[in-house]
């Protein structure tokens, strides 16, 4: 995907509309849609591992371990006698795999926890400069309302069965399915807002939002003998701000589990059916961002998402469903909502996408 250089985003001078004022009589500004989707896309490609991530490759690769230790058990069930002793080596040697799994993740784990780090160091060094700015002063909170996203999108494209924007009533509909044993995967349908300082001064802002779901996520488990097979998804609900180079998504209020199933299918040493289960995911999730520095005539990227991530062990499938029309399955994000806590010194032009 072609790269795009962040510093002409941030240099670049926005164009005023003169031909349509508000009630104030201010001009709204035109955001250049050709420049969001080129900072989009730089976003798109970044890699953004996240802590839920990690546990749930751990959790997936013990699973394994027990479907495998199961397997090696069995054999030595067969026919009328057993050997103890050879079953306790069996024991032993899945327990040495398990520790040598768990201290390969560690190792794992530690360098995709580098880029974390440091990307929540970026973002509290923005909250502390915002800080910096408005601490001891008394200051009136301008709210600017963004009614419409400027994109819809969803990981992997094609997944989207439907969408709608419209200011306060903007939505999409989404179905996946999967049935691959896999230690993690992922799905993800984003709602992408902006906003642009168009003043020659530094910006402190708050930033809120709604999505609201109406979906069911659903997983299924193939039965075993020993150790039955199982998976796991979890759904959540994510606020993530992007400056430039800088990323905001470490502050507690951004990030907020929605669901989450975990099935284990039944015991059976001959074919039986699998287990199922689901949750309904309805239900509205508020998501903000506090204390973000705008440089003067930067833009801001806010993106809500919806993520699914799960594990499948041997065999089952996992589904998630916002697409069923009699039952309104859906996922809505009404508008996002920008506090301005500066003094829009110097007068102030509202933004639109």
């Amino acid at each position: 995907m072609k790269q795009v250089k962040l510093e002409k985003a941030k240099t670049a001078k926005p164009k005023v509309d003169t031909t349509k004022t508000g009630d104030a009589g201010i001009a709204p500004v035109k955001l250049d849609k050709k420049q969001l989707k080129a900072l989009v896309d730089k976003i798109r490609d970044r890699k953004r591992p996240e802590l839920e991530l990690i546990q749930m490759a751990r959790q997936s690769k013990q699973a394994k371990l027990r479907r495998k230790l199961g397997k090696q058990l069995r054999s030595q069930f067969e026919g009328a006698a057993f050997d103890a002793r050879k079953i306790d080596k069996v024991l032993a040697r899945n327990q040495a795999e398990l520790s040598a799994v768990l201290k390969k993740e560690g190792a794992a784990a530690a360098k995709k926890l580098g880029p974390i780090i440091k990307r929540r160091q970026q973002g509290i060094a923005n909250t502390r400069k915002a800080l910096e700015q408005i601490r001891y002063q008394p200051h009136l909170t301008t709210p600017i309302p963004i009614t419409t996203p400027f994109l819809i999108y969803a990981t992997p494209v094609g997944m989207l069965t439907d969408t709608h924007v419209e200011p306060f009533n903007n939505w999409a509909k989404f179905f996946y399915t999967s049935d691959k044993n896999t230690a993690y995967d992922s799905v993800v349908v984003n709602f992408y807002f902006s906003w642009q300082n168009n003043s020659d001064f530094l910006a402190v802002i708050n930033c809120s939002t709604n999505l609201i779901a109406n979906g069911i996520i659903e997983d299924t488990a193939e039965p075993g003998w020993l150790f039955p097979g199982s998976a796991w998804i979890s759904l959540w609900a994510q606020l993530t701000v992007f400056l430039g180079s800088t990323t905001i998504n470490y502050q507690g209020t951004q990030l907020k589990q929605m669901g989450q199933v975990l099935t284990e299918a039944g015991y059976s040493e001959i074919g039986s059916p699998g287990t199922i289960n689901s949750q309904d995911i309805n239900g509205t999730f508020a998501l903000s961002c506090a204390d973000i520095q705008v440089q003067p005539g930067q833009i801001v990227v806010f993106e809500v998402a919806c993520l699914a991530t799960w594990w499948i062990d041997e065999g089952g499938s996992i589904t998630v469903s916002f697409d069923f029309d009699p039952a309104g399955r859906q996922l809505m994000c009404p508008a996002l909502q920008v506090d301005l806590l500066t003094a829009p010194q110097g007068g102030f032009n509202p933004v639109v996408a």
